[in-house]
Parts: structure tokens; sequence; C-alpha cells
């Protein structure tokens, strides 16, 4: 459940979730090591985030691509509620910095952060920017400084113990008129540090108690959204996979007289395209060169 508003006379718009059991399914379903579960993690809470802005059929993909040993990250969340994610590799050896914590910025290195915005268009909006810190959040609210003009306060988080994912969860809150005054932006920058890490805050209090906590009597709407990990992947866009192989590859797999296994990066499901299957693909496309 991602839960969103307004405050100061719609001034400031904020979004908070308690991501916890998403991030939990998704380190599942890919069998994640502790520091990609973190890095996955904390950038599909940063995608849940922007659910209740999203306009309606908008599909939202964050995207990271590192230079050191996590090489790709990707998040994606649509205006209904349905969120995906994967990371490459799963399993990466655990980076920790002085303090002892996970070293997501010494394990992705440099890189850069995409945000692809997909209207139902032909053509999606991509936008590219370096990445300041690796740390996601950051990364995440230097984006929306430059790219879109709009002061961004974002804290994500994910804690692991022995057990898994102990909690997950992310705040994001947003300047939209730059009349707000001084005093009000050191108000909430001050309440805003006082409940990060946001991991910690939630353990013992509610999303709904973040928001209190910041904006007190100055929070003028609320609203809840749902939020579930769901996938559209299916058994018919895994042979449509194979139909994208060209005429030599679909007669070497018939040759071996093997079903194919296609597994869904997104969410790591497996599907089983059987021989008759390939063998019909073969002859669609033998139809259409003749």
């Amino acid at each position: 459940m991602v839960t969103n508003g307004i405050a100061y006379n719609a001034r400031v718009r904020f979004s908070v979730i308690d991501s916890t059991n998403i991030i939990q399914e998704v380190t599942n379903k890919h069998s994640l090591s502790p520091i990609t579960a973190v890095a996955l993690g904390r950038l599909l809470t940063g995608v849940s985030l922007m659910i209740p802005w999203l306009s309606q059929n908008e599909t939202l993909t964050y995207i990271v691509e590192g230079s050191n040993k996590i090489k790709y990250i990707a998040a994606q969340a649509k205006n209904n509620g349905d969120v995906r994610g994967y990371v490459t590799p799963e399993v990466v050896e655990t980076f920790l910095n002085k303090d002892d914590k996970f070293d997501i910025k010494k394990a992705i290195g440099n890189g850069t952060l995409k945000v692809v915005k997909d209207l139902g268009l032909k053509t999606p909006y991509v936008t590219p920017s370096k990445l300041v810190s690796g740390e996601i959040a950051e990364d995440l609210a230097h984006y929306f400084a430059t790219s879109e003009q709009i002061p961004s306060a974002i804290a994500l988080g994910v804690l692991v113990d022995k057990n898994g994912i102990k909690r997950a969860g992310g705040i994001i809150i947003q300047i939209l008129d730059k009349s707000l005054s001084q005093k009000s932006i050191i108000e909430i920058e001050t309440k805003f540090k006082e409940i990060t890490p946001i991991t910690n805050f939630l353990e013992n209090h509610s999303a709904i108690d973040a928001l209190e906590y910041v904006f007190g009597d100055k929070i003028e709407k609320i609203e809840k959204h749902n939020v579930q990990f769901k996938c559209s992947c299916s058994h018919e866009k895994a042979i449509d996979s194979i139909r994208l192989l060209k005429i030599e590859e679909l007669k070497e797999i018939l040759e071996k007289n093997e079903d194919v296994e296609v597994e869904c990066k997104w969410c790591s499901t497996k599907y089983i395209v059987k021989i008759p299957e390939i063998k019909k693909i073969l002859e669609e496309k033998n139809e259409h060169l003749n």
C-alpha cells in the first residue's frame, strides 16, 4: 500500500510506502544475494512511490546501469499498482562501507540512471542522467531536481538480516510551488531527517505515522493505493520470444528434439515451449518467405 497526499496549501506533495512484503517476494523470486536485494529493493521502492502520480495507462521504468559488480537494475510500475523488477547479476559479493552497511555505491560503481515514461504512444520518453551517488535515493532526487525541476527529498531503505528482508520502505516529498516559505522548507527538512533511515522508523511506526510526524496539521489530503508485485509475462509471450529466432536457429532446436525453456527476466517464471509449438513457428516463417 502506497499512501500519498498534499500539504501546505497544495504546495507540497508526498508519497510513502512500507514495501517490505513486495521486496521479500522479489528477493525470493530471483534468489537474490543480500546486496542485490538491497539495490533492487531500493529502486523498486522508489518507482512504487510514483504510482499515485502516474497517468492512466502510464508505465514508469527506472533503470540503473553500473560499471562494477552490479551491472543492471530495472524497476517498473504501472498506474494500476503492478510493480516488477530485476537485477543483473542476481548474486554479488557483499560490499560494506566504513559503517559496516551495504555499500551500494561501490557495488554499482559509475553509471547511469534512465527514467523511461511509456504513455502508450509509439515511442517512450527516455531521460538519462549520470549517477551522482549510486545510493539510488540521491540519484532519483538529482533526476527530479535537474530534469523535472522539482526539489525532492527521498529516502529509500532495505534492512536485511539472516532471515532475509527485515524491513523495506521509502518516502518522497516534493515542493511543487516555489512560493513555499523558507521557514516551512526548513521545518520539512528537519522532520524528514528525523525519520530517516526510513526503515528504522517503519519498524515501530506506520507509513501514516511518518507523514503525520513530518507534516502534522499541514496535511490536507491523503489517499491510498494498492501495490503488488505482478508480472505481465505469459506463455504466449514466451512463444513470441521464440518467434524472434532465425529459421536456422529454429531448425537447430528441432534437430535436438528438446523443448525450450524460456525464463522471464522480470520475475524468473519459467515457461516451456514444446516441440510442436516450435515446428508451427518454423512453418509460419517458411510460409511467409514463400
